[in-house]
Order: C-alpha cells, then sequence, then structure tokens
C-alpha cells in the first residue's frame, strides 16, 4: 500500500494548483502584452498611412497653386494690355484674349479643387472682355462698362485665388 504523504487539499495541494494558475495567468499576460503592442503597431501604421496622405495632399494642393497662381497672374497682366488695346487695335487685342483664354482652360483642366474655380472664374472675366473685342472688331463700340466689370472680375479671381493658397 502506498501512503499519500500530502492529503488533497491541504497546503502543498494547493501550491501546485496556484502554480498552475500563476503558469495560466503569466501566459494570459503574455498574450495581452502581444496583442497590446500589435494595436499599437497597427495603429502607428494608420498614424503613419494618413500622415503619408496628408503630405501627398498637400504636396498636390501646393502645385495646383503654383500652377493656378502662375497662369492667373500671366493672364491677367496679358489680358489687361489687350483691353487697353480694344479701341485701337481690336483684331489684336480678340487674338491675345482667345489665347489668353485658352491658357486658362488648359490651367483649369490641369487643377482641382477651389482653385480651379478660380482660374474658371478668371477665365470667364476675360471671355466677357473676349465678347467685347469681337464686337469691336465687328465695328461695334466698345462697352466700357462692360470691360470694367470684366476686368473687377478678373482681379476679384486673381487676388481669391491668392487667398485660396
Amino acid at each position: 500500500m502506498t501512503r499519500r504523504l500530502v492529503a488533497p487539499g491541504t497546503l502543498f495541494g494547493m501550491a501546485r494548483t496556484t502554480s498552475r494558475n500563476h503558469a495560466l495567468a503569466v501566459r494570459l499576460a503574455a498574450v495581452a502584452g502581444a496583442l497590446a503592442l500589435t494595436a499599437t503597431a497597427c495603429s502607428e501604421a494608420e498614424q503613419a498611412r494618413d500622415d503619408a496622405k496628408q503630405q501627398v495632399s498637400d504636396a498636390a494642393s501646393n502645385a495646383a497653386c503654383s500652377v493656378g497662381n502662375a497662369a492667373i497672374d500671366r493672364a491677367a497682366q496679358e489680358a489687361r494690355r489687350a483691353v487697353d488695346r480694344i479701341r485701337d487695335d481690336p483684331q489684336g487685342a480678340e487674338s491675345d484674349l482667345e489665347n489668353i483664354r485658352d491658357a486658362l482652360g488648359a490651367a483649369e483642366s490641369a487643377v482641382d479643387g477651389d482653385v480651379k474655380a478660380k482660374v474658371g472664374e478668371a477665365e470667364d472675366a476675360v471671355e466677357k472682355m473676349l465678347g467685347q473685342a469681337r464686337d469691336a472688331a465687328e465695328g461695334a463700340n466698345v462697352d466700357t462698362s462692360a470691360v470694367d466689370d470684366a476686368k473687377d472680375e478678373l482681379d476679384r479671381a486673381v487676388a481669391d485665388i491668392k487667398d485660396v493658397c
């Protein structure tokens, strides 16, 4: 007959159970720690992705502003010169304004968002100036108030694009 040295439920028997519980607790803590690290790594990866998206968006916006500002500034300068020649050389002014309108149209198709809208407004103003140049080329009197209104619209578009950018 074998004798048991330790009766079930005694201090020594409980020590084995406590030791198993401790081992289980250590394993659970390790798993929880691994999950926390994984969650942190995922969170950092998501943040890095979001940061990269923002940088790309900022770069695209800066490029759009660069294109929009350059196009609209040059167009405004050339449109003012062309409009000043409407009475003396309406055909020349008409040709210049057509080129300016087309350049703005090309710039508008290369950008998006608010910059696109402002370049489009400048293009609309130049189109109004072009209408006056066409009328003058056909012998009509120039409507100076319509030309002045179009100049004001162009100036607003130039100022607005600078505000946007």
